[in-house]
């Protein structure tokens, strides 16, 4: 199970660095050939590029057209039509589970569907008692374009159980925001099911580049665990906490 988590983490933090790498300046030579890389010197003369650690010059003479991104961002909206995020945080409250302010980390990945209005989907690794994969969809509304932006953010979803249920003597977990029935046990393990979750929250976003910035987000996290034990023991705990967050973008 700890490889699979490492797997995860691994694959979050991948996607948005193959994403950076896709963006290169390209080099159209009259031959059809075509080079990509970063564009060092491009003068009357001549055109040097960096491709994958090589150096390749060539006359100008022999370039048909030059394309770079660098152009390309500038003429484009501080806010792009898609973004990565990969946020890390902590739920701050304890209610009945062990871990007092558990840690979160989450990637997703948005759409712009009108103006202002941001529409993704995720998944991430959250540790109570037991592991949980959130899988999750997300609307953002950012109040105005801009390298600098206030925003809100609302994550809905499902906690998808890692492992096995670490709860032993379930009566010890009884509280106000526990349902348990048909009647409470004093023995045993319980399985982990996963649960619902909600998470609306505000945020600062601040754009360092084109293509990269950084976040700063708080908010109210409401999510149920749910587990099962024999003779159809069921135990439903409701956590209300607070999230707080920072995390990166990319596009």
């Amino acid at each position: 199970m700890k490889r699979i988590l490492l797997l995860i983490l691994t694959v979050l933090i991948l996607i948005p660095a193959f994403a950076q790498k896709s963006k290169k300046d390209i080099v159209y030579l009259k031959s059809g050939g075509i080079i990509k890389g970063q564009v060092i010197t491009n003068d009357l003369d001549r055109i040097k590029i960096n491709s994958s650690g090589n150096q390749w010059v060539f006359k100008t003479a022999d370039v048909d057209s030059v394309s770079k991104y660098s152009k390309v961002v500038r003429e484009r909206s501080p806010n792009q039509n898609y973004f990565f995020d990969t946020s890390m945080g902590v739920l701050i409250g304890n209610s009945g589970n062990g871990q007092k302010a558990p840690f979160s980390f989450m990637s997703s990945f948005n759409y712009r569907v009108i103006d202002k209005l941001y529409l993704g989907a995720g998944l991430g690794t959250e540790f109570f008692d037991e592991s949980y994969m959130p899988v999750f969809g997300q609307f953002q509304y950012r109040f105005r374009d801009g390298k600098f932006t206030p925003f809100f953010n609302l994550q809905a979803g499902y906690q998808i159980a890692l492992e096995d249920g670490k709860r032993e003597n379930y009566i010890n977990y009884y509280s106000s925001s526990s349902i348990y029935y048909p009647y409470t046990q004093t023995s045993g393990k319980l399985n982990a099911e996963g649960g619902f979750l909600i998470n609306p929250s505000f945020g600062f976003q601040r754009l360092t580049s084109e293509n990269f910035g950084w976040f700063f987000s708080f908010g109210y996290r409401y999510h149920q665990l749910n587990y099962s034990g024999v003779n159809s023991y069921k135990l439903e705990s409701n956590f209300s906490r607070l999230s707080l967050k920072i995390g990166f973008i990319f596009n």
